[in-house]
């Protein structure tokens, strides 16, 4: 084939037409790349300033750099001005010298945000940079990262501050549960294998008693006593044999009395005392060992109330109370409710027949609880069935899922910590329940945790979760129109959710949020708490969790204020959830006050180790720490730094509200 001339001047022509079209769009990507470069090296700059003043609104962002990723914005040049300047003042060559003089420095690269972790946000102009310029991390300029200034507050409550709810002063409680050996995250916590003799364990509670103890979970329906009593030949009774083979057979679903008085024991030396659950839904099941196909057999009941009364610590008061199955409407696990009102109306016969005998008059008899039910409907139905024959109402309240792989995200938002906002009523039947019983009745958490099924490994059992914690507690003694006098928190041991490791017994941190508030805040919740920083803090100091200092959802500091144990005194619960902005606090009431600085090690949210003022909290032998604070002037702010919970406990206060005895 034979090209000519012409045609071998028209390819050299296209060639180099072609050449200069791919030269121009290299520059106009190039310019592209610098201009972003720029704009997020100065918008970085600008956001050292402001880091924190506006909040991020998407769920990822907090444990990925703070609100950095809220601050940081691409914009498009529009103009060839705009793309001269980009060159004067990037020299592209010097980019991979610039991270390397910081990888030396001590200083760490900004953090960025790479397309996969924001293409959720599909407005994005940062993830349209990232994707068309094709930027990686390492190629980005850095800068070095200044601390944000600390937030400057001022708090206080009148002399005239009202009370706002008044809880039990077995206010925080705990759970043990059934679950039995090789159930993942349980291992040998049940109420059947635990060490219950261990001197951590005893002391541990003891610090925080009065303190309920409530014994009950998913398995507690499950669950076969086996106290065997002889006649008058020394011989076992037809059902006692039977219930021994039971146990036999499975051994991790069989209390017998030797475990049950070491049961007892535990809660008397520790100065606990028992809610029992008593099994129910095992007692309805027919000969094929289907649920809920005959009225509640008793019989076994019976024999454990008896068993009970008798022993030595029905004296003491030991056991406060008992509940009637766990959970019985979950899931249609039971449907017939007549049933399970017949039921309740059977164990309160039962009690009062036991405890009504002269010999107990002066004994203290135990108070009936239920539902024990989870859901709002659940709760509603059957407390409307079953009011009449309990003296207290207890539901369960998690607030997620701990197998739910979007717990730890949801969690990582500010909103996350604002829950009790939204907490919901447990209905309109227990509304009218406390009202016709308004001299006696009380409303009980009985089980309740951030996670169920377990909680979640790192979360739960964390020091980000002892801020949920602390942050609910608050919340709990002021919901309307009644607030929780008790919260049984799950678990004591077992799960990634148990206030002390079961295998190790060292408590984890929510144990010593408990610890610390057991000690220092009373049992009356006071506002409103005044703060010039919030137009609107009257109103919110009344509504479950007082913030600052953007809104309700969004703040990142959250406040609760109680009378203290000490006499006249008031106490500040101040939570820090920021990951990088601290707070200067200026109490501007009161003589003097006393600070407690809880914070994790160095690993932050995820640690399972906590320093007060600057204390390794631990136990070893059954020996606490004891709680040291430090005294301040009036005159002195208190610096509050990041991911921190303090307790501030101001003298001399002179408000009326904390003068008066808890009522």
């Amino acid at each position: 084939m034979v090209i000519s001339a012409a045609a071998r001047r028209g390819n050299r022509v296209g060639a180099v037409v072609g050449g200069a079209r791919w030269m121009f769009w290299g520059v106009c990507i190039l310019a592209s790349t610098t201009i972003a470069l720029v704009r997020y090296s100065m918008r970085y700059q600008d956001s050292n300033q402001q880091l924190g003043d506006e909040p991020s609104n998407h769920p990822n962002h907090r444990h990925q750099g703070g609100n950095l990723s809220s601050q940081m914005h691409f914009t498009n040049a529009s103009s060839s001005g705009a793309v001269t300047k980009a060159f004067q003042a990037v020299d592209l060559s010097q980019i991979h010298s610039t991270n390397s003089k910081h990888a030396n420095s001590g200083f760490a690269a900004p953090p960025v945000y790479g397309a996969e972790n924001i293409t959720s946000n599909k407005n994005s102009s940062q993830a349209n940079y990232l994707r068309e310029a094709s930027i990686s991390p390492s190629t980005l300029p850095t800068t070095k990262i200044h601390q944000p200034q600390p937030e400057y507050m001022e708090l206080s409550v009148s002399a005239d501050a009202h009370s706002l709810g008044v809880v039990a002063p077995e206010f925080i409680s705990s759970t043990l549960d059934w679950w039995p050996l090789g159930t993942e995250g349980w291992g040998n916590a049940s109420v059947i294998n635990s060490n219950l003799s261990h001197p951590n364990l005893v002391a541990a509670v003891r610090k925080l008693s009065p303190f309920f103890l409530r014994i009950g979970g998913s398995q507690a329906d499950e669950i076969i006593y086996y106290l065997p009593q002889r006649n008058k030949d020394n011989a076992s009774s037809t059902a006692d044999l039977k219930i021994a083979s039971q146990c036999k057979e499975n051994p991790q679903r069989c209390l017998t009395k030797e475990r049950w008085d070491e049961v007892l024991d535990f809660a008397s030396h520790s100065g606990a005392r028992i809610v029992f659950t008593i099994a129910y839904v095992r007692h309805t099941r027919d000969d094929e060992r289907k649920n809920d196909q005959r009225d509640w057999d008793s019989s076994n009941a019976k024999q454990f109330l008896q068993y009970t009364a008798n022993s030595a610590h029905a004296k003491l008061g030991t056991v406060f109370g008992f509940e009637l199955g766990n959970e019985l409407r979950h899931k249609g696990k039971v449907t017939n409710v007549t049933r399970i009102v017949n039921a309740y109306k059977e164990l309160g016969q039962i009690v009062n027949d036991i405890w009504g005998n002269e010999e107990r008059t002066h004994y203290h008899k135990p108070k009936i609880l239920g539902p024990a039910s989870t859901g709002r409907s659940e709760t509603t139905d059957l407390i409307a069935e079953i009011g009449r024959y309990i003296q207290i109402a207890s539901y369960h309240k998690y607030h997620g899922g701990g197998k739910d792989p979007a717990l730890p995200e949801y969690a990582s938002h500010p909103s996350f910590y604002s829950h009790p906002q939204k907490l919901s009523g447990p209905g309109d039947a227990v509304k009218k329940f406390m009202t016709n019983n308004s001299e006696r009745a009380q409303l009980w958490i009985g089980e309740g945790a951030m996670a169920y099924n377990s909680g979640r490994q790192g979360l739960t059992d964390s020091f980000h979760g002892s801020m949920w914690f602390v942050n609910l507690l608050g919340a709990l003694a002021k919901t309307k129109p009644f607030v929780h006098s008790v919260y049984c928190r799950q678990a004591l041991l077992g799960g990634f959710y148990e206030l002390i490791s079961h295998e190790t017994l060292i408590p984890n941190p929510d144990y010593w949020v408990a610890y610390l508030w057991k000690n220092i805040v009373g049992s009356k919740a006071i506002g409103p708490i005044q703060s010039p920083h919030r137009k609107d803090s009257v109103m919110l100091s009344s509504h479950y969790t007082f913030g600052c200092c953007k809104k309700p959802g969004l703040d990142s500091v959250l406040i609760h204020s109680f009378c203290a144990t000490s006499n006249g005194d008031v106490v500040f619960i101040v939570i820090n959830t920021s990951e990088s902005r601290a707070i200067d606090l200026n109490v501007t009431m009161g003589k003097n006050r006393t600070e407690y600085l809880l914070r994790p090690n160095k690993e932050g949210f995820q640690s399972r180790q906590v320093l007060l003022n600057g204390q390794l909290m631990s136990i070893e032998n059954g020996v606490l720490p004891e709680i040291s604070g430090i005294l301040r002037k009036p005159s002195e702010q208190f610096h509050i730094p990041p991911i921190s919970i303090a307790f501030l406990v101001v003298h001399g206060t002179e408000v009326k509200e904390c003068l008066r005895p808890a009522t």
